[in-house]
Protein backbone atom coordinates (compact mmCIF):
# COMPACT_ATOMS: atom_id res chain seq x y z
CA UNK A 1 0.00 0.00 0.00
CA UNK A 2 1.13 3.65 -0.54
CA UNK A 3 0.09 6.59 1.31
CA UNK A 4 -3.38 8.12 0.80
CA UNK A 5 -3.00 11.04 -2.05
CA UNK A 6 -5.14 14.38 -1.75
CA UNK A 7 -5.60 16.88 -4.73
CA UNK A 8 -6.49 20.38 -3.77
CA UNK A 9 -7.10 23.13 -6.90
CA UNK A 10 -8.37 26.35 -5.75
CA UNK A 11 -8.10 27.70 -1.96
CA UNK A 12 -8.92 31.20 -2.62
CA UNK A 13 -11.89 33.76 -0.58
CA UNK A 14 -12.99 35.06 -4.10
CA UNK A 15 -16.15 32.65 -4.51
CA UNK A 16 -17.36 31.05 -8.11
CA UNK A 17 -19.29 28.70 -9.21
CA UNK A 18 -16.71 25.61 -9.73
CA UNK A 19 -16.48 22.88 -6.87
CA UNK A 20 -12.42 22.54 -6.60
CA UNK A 21 -12.77 26.04 -4.51
CA UNK A 22 -11.73 25.71 -0.84
CA UNK A 23 -12.28 29.02 1.29
CA UNK A 24 -9.31 29.54 3.69
CA UNK A 25 -11.29 28.79 6.82
CA UNK A 26 -11.97 25.76 5.38
CA UNK A 27 -8.53 24.58 4.03
CA UNK A 28 -7.32 25.26 7.70
CA UNK A 29 -9.64 23.65 9.15
CA UNK A 30 -9.12 20.62 7.24
CA UNK A 31 -5.61 20.48 7.85
CA UNK A 32 -5.65 21.21 11.74
CA UNK A 33 -8.07 18.74 11.90
CA UNK A 34 -5.37 16.12 9.88
CA UNK A 35 -2.65 17.14 11.99
CA UNK A 36 -4.33 16.76 15.37
CA UNK A 37 -6.23 12.88 14.10
CA UNK A 38 -1.84 12.16 13.83
CA UNK A 39 -1.94 12.52 10.21
CA UNK A 40 1.63 14.03 8.67
CA UNK A 41 2.17 15.57 5.11
CA UNK A 42 5.28 13.63 4.06
CA UNK A 43 7.53 15.02 0.97
CA UNK A 44 7.67 14.08 -2.22
CA UNK A 45 11.07 12.03 -1.80
CA UNK A 46 9.43 9.62 0.83
CA UNK A 47 6.54 9.21 -0.91
CA UNK A 48 8.60 8.46 -3.93
CA UNK A 49 10.58 5.87 -1.70
CA UNK A 50 7.13 4.08 -1.24
CA UNK A 51 6.70 4.19 -4.25
CA UNK A 52 9.65 2.35 -5.43
CA UNK A 53 9.13 -0.22 -2.17
CA UNK A 54 12.73 1.38 -0.80
CA UNK A 55 10.25 2.59 2.29
CA UNK A 56 7.61 1.51 3.72
CA UNK A 57 4.47 3.55 4.49
CA UNK A 58 3.67 5.25 8.05
CA UNK A 59 -0.06 4.78 9.47
CA UNK A 60 -0.66 8.30 9.23
CA UNK A 61 1.04 9.15 6.36
CA UNK A 62 -0.37 10.98 2.81
CA UNK A 63 0.62 13.37 0.26
CA UNK A 64 -0.68 16.43 -0.25
CA UNK A 65 -0.56 17.87 -3.87
CA UNK A 66 -1.90 21.20 -5.26
CA UNK A 67 -3.27 21.18 -9.30
CA UNK A 68 -2.79 24.15 -11.06
CA UNK A 69 -0.29 26.26 -8.80
CA UNK A 70 -3.04 29.17 -7.90
CA UNK A 71 -1.78 32.26 -6.37
CA UNK A 72 -3.73 31.82 -3.64
CA UNK A 73 -1.55 28.97 -2.94
CA UNK A 74 1.09 30.83 -2.07
CA UNK A 75 -1.32 33.34 0.95
CA UNK A 76 -4.15 30.89 1.96
CA UNK A 77 -2.26 27.40 2.29
CA UNK A 78 1.43 26.85 1.67
CA UNK A 79 1.26 29.05 5.22
CA UNK A 80 -1.25 26.69 6.68
CA UNK A 81 1.13 23.78 6.07
CA UNK A 82 4.13 25.32 7.02
CA UNK A 83 2.87 25.81 10.37
CA UNK A 84 1.93 22.10 11.16
CA UNK A 85 4.64 21.15 9.81
CA UNK A 86 3.32 19.31 6.48
CA UNK A 87 5.33 19.15 3.43
CA UNK A 88 3.16 19.00 -0.30
CA UNK A 89 3.72 19.03 -4.09
CA UNK A 90 2.07 21.55 -6.00
CA UNK A 91 1.54 20.90 -9.87
CA UNK A 92 2.85 24.06 -11.89
CA UNK A 93 1.11 24.75 -15.42
CA UNK A 94 4.48 26.97 -16.67
CA UNK A 95 3.12 28.53 -19.90
CA UNK A 96 0.18 30.32 -17.13
CA UNK A 97 3.42 30.96 -14.15
CA UNK A 98 2.41 34.47 -12.98
CA UNK A 99 -0.72 34.57 -15.56
CA UNK A 100 -4.67 34.46 -15.37
CA UNK A 101 -6.01 31.18 -15.65
CA UNK A 102 -7.39 31.38 -19.15
CA UNK A 103 -6.86 28.18 -20.36
CA UNK A 104 -9.88 27.16 -17.94
CA UNK A 105 -13.81 27.91 -18.26
CA UNK A 106 -14.51 30.98 -16.56
CA UNK A 107 -17.03 30.02 -13.76
CA UNK A 108 -19.35 33.10 -13.28
CA UNK A 109 -16.88 35.20 -14.98
CA UNK A 110 -14.42 35.27 -12.46
CA UNK A 111 -10.49 34.67 -13.86
CA UNK A 112 -7.74 33.84 -10.97
CA UNK A 113 -4.15 34.19 -11.21
CA UNK A 114 -0.80 31.18 -10.74
CA UNK A 115 1.78 31.96 -8.76
CA UNK A 116 5.03 33.56 -10.36
CA UNK A 117 8.69 32.12 -10.46
CA UNK A 118 9.33 34.14 -7.67
CA UNK A 119 6.33 32.62 -5.56
CA UNK A 120 7.61 28.95 -6.47
CA UNK A 121 11.32 30.22 -5.79
CA UNK A 122 10.10 30.92 -2.17
CA UNK A 123 8.34 28.50 -1.49
CA UNK A 124 10.50 25.57 -2.48
CA UNK A 125 12.70 26.50 0.64
CA UNK A 126 9.54 26.05 2.78
CA UNK A 127 8.93 22.19 1.78
CA UNK A 128 6.90 22.61 -1.67
CA UNK A 129 7.69 20.42 -4.17
CA UNK A 130 7.17 22.13 -7.72
CA UNK A 131 6.38 19.59 -10.57
CA UNK A 132 4.55 19.84 -13.97
CA UNK A 133 1.35 20.31 -14.85
CA UNK A 134 1.85 20.50 -18.26
CA UNK A 135 2.92 23.69 -20.72
CA UNK A 136 -1.24 24.53 -20.99
CA UNK A 137 -3.27 21.96 -19.14
CA UNK A 138 -5.01 20.05 -22.04
CA UNK A 139 -6.80 16.44 -21.94
CA UNK A 140 -3.80 14.67 -23.21
CA UNK A 141 -5.27 11.38 -24.28
CA UNK A 142 -6.76 13.95 -26.62
CA UNK A 143 -3.62 14.93 -28.29
CA UNK A 144 -1.68 13.58 -31.70
CA UNK A 145 1.82 12.42 -30.54
CA UNK A 146 3.82 15.26 -31.50
CA UNK A 147 1.73 17.78 -29.00
CA UNK A 148 1.53 15.08 -26.38
CA UNK A 149 5.63 15.11 -26.15
CA UNK A 150 5.75 18.97 -26.47
CA UNK A 151 3.02 19.39 -23.92
CA UNK A 152 5.16 17.17 -21.42
CA UNK A 153 8.37 18.08 -22.80
CA UNK A 154 8.36 21.97 -22.62
CA UNK A 155 6.51 21.89 -19.47
CA UNK A 156 9.61 20.18 -18.23
CA UNK A 157 12.46 22.16 -19.56
CA UNK A 158 10.34 25.43 -18.22
CA UNK A 159 10.55 23.95 -14.49
CA UNK A 160 14.41 22.89 -14.93
CA UNK A 161 15.30 26.39 -16.85
CA UNK A 162 13.42 28.32 -13.47
CA UNK A 163 14.54 26.07 -10.62
CA UNK A 164 17.73 24.39 -11.74
CA UNK A 165 16.34 20.89 -11.40
CA UNK A 166 13.67 18.31 -14.08
CA UNK A 167 10.75 17.34 -12.57
CA UNK A 168 10.13 13.90 -11.69
CA UNK A 169 6.50 13.89 -11.71
CA UNK A 170 3.63 15.40 -13.45
CA UNK A 171 -0.02 15.37 -12.73
CA UNK A 172 -1.99 14.93 -15.83
CA UNK A 173 -4.53 17.63 -16.36
CA UNK A 174 -8.77 16.49 -15.56
CA UNK A 175 -6.32 13.09 -14.39
CA UNK A 176 -6.31 11.76 -17.59
CA UNK A 177 -4.21 9.39 -18.34
CA UNK A 178 -4.05 6.00 -20.99
CA UNK A 179 -1.08 4.08 -21.86
CA UNK A 180 -0.08 6.43 -24.56
CA UNK A 181 0.22 8.98 -22.57
CA UNK A 182 2.18 7.17 -19.68
CA UNK A 183 4.61 5.87 -21.80
CA UNK A 184 5.02 9.34 -23.19
CA UNK A 185 5.92 10.59 -19.74
CA UNK A 186 8.08 7.82 -19.06
CA UNK A 187 10.02 8.92 -22.33
CA UNK A 188 10.27 12.68 -21.54
CA UNK A 189 12.01 11.73 -18.30
CA UNK A 190 9.04 11.60 -15.70
CA UNK A 191 9.44 8.59 -13.16
CA UNK A 192 5.70 9.31 -11.63
CA UNK A 193 2.47 10.54 -12.60
CA UNK A 194 -0.57 11.81 -10.94
CA UNK A 195 -4.13 10.39 -12.17
CA UNK A 196 -7.27 11.22 -10.20
CA UNK A 197 -9.48 8.32 -8.55
CA UNK A 198 -8.97 4.79 -8.95
CA UNK A 199 -6.48 2.36 -7.12
CA UNK A 200 -3.16 1.63 -7.03
CA UNK A 201 -1.88 -0.62 -9.14
CA UNK A 202 1.82 -0.61 -8.56
CA UNK A 203 2.17 1.23 -11.70
CA UNK A 204 4.20 4.51 -10.64
CA UNK A 205 3.43 6.41 -13.71
CA UNK A 206 -0.63 5.97 -12.43
CA UNK A 207 -0.77 7.07 -9.05
CA UNK A 208 -4.23 7.70 -7.83
CA UNK A 209 -5.16 10.23 -5.91
CA UNK A 210 -8.35 11.79 -4.27
CA UNK A 211 -9.77 15.10 -4.85
CA UNK A 212 -10.97 17.51 -2.43
CA UNK A 213 -14.08 18.94 -3.36
CA UNK A 214 -16.53 21.95 -1.57
CA UNK A 215 -18.26 19.25 0.07
CA UNK A 216 -15.70 17.28 1.72
CA UNK A 217 -15.71 17.22 5.72
CA UNK A 218 -12.98 18.01 8.01
CA UNK A 219 -11.23 14.90 7.35
CA UNK A 220 -11.61 14.81 3.97
CA UNK A 221 -10.54 11.26 1.95
CA UNK A 222 -9.26 9.71 5.10
CA UNK A 223 -12.29 10.24 8.06
CA UNK A 224 -15.21 7.95 8.47
CA UNK A 225 -16.96 9.56 4.88
CA UNK A 226 -13.99 8.71 2.94
CA UNK A 227 -15.88 6.21 0.82
CA UNK A 228 -18.94 8.00 -0.05
CA UNK A 229 -16.73 11.12 -0.37
CA UNK A 230 -14.54 9.34 -3.12
CA UNK A 231 -17.90 8.13 -4.78
CA UNK A 232 -19.04 11.61 -5.25
CA UNK A 233 -15.91 12.78 -6.55
CA UNK A 234 -15.98 10.61 -9.46
CA UNK A 235 -18.78 12.00 -10.19
CA UNK A 236 -17.92 15.46 -10.45
CA UNK A 237 -14.50 14.26 -11.98
CA UNK A 238 -16.25 13.19 -15.17
CA UNK A 239 -17.72 16.70 -15.72
CA UNK A 240 -15.02 17.82 -16.26
CA UNK A 241 -15.16 16.54 -20.21
CA UNK A 242 -16.55 19.72 -20.54
CA UNK A 243 -13.91 21.86 -19.92
CA UNK A 244 -12.09 19.64 -22.28
CA UNK A 245 -14.39 20.48 -24.99
CA UNK A 246 -14.38 24.31 -24.16
CA UNK A 247 -10.62 24.32 -24.19
CA UNK A 248 -10.68 22.17 -28.19
CA UNK A 249 -13.17 24.98 -29.74
CA UNK A 250 -11.15 28.09 -27.81
CA UNK A 251 -7.61 26.76 -29.02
Amino acid sequence: MIPPVLCYHKIERRRELGVTRLSPARFAAQIHALASAGWRGIPLNQFAACIRGDRRAGRRELLITFDDAYRGLRDHAFPVLRDVAFAAVCFVITDFAGRLNRWDVAYGGRRFAHLAWRDIERWRAHGIAFESHTATHPRLPWLDHQRLVDELGRSRQALDAALGAAPRAVSYPFGAVDSRVARAAAQCGYSMGFALGGRWSGDALRIPRSPVHCWSPNLPVVGRLGHLERAVSAIASRCSVGTSLWQGSAF
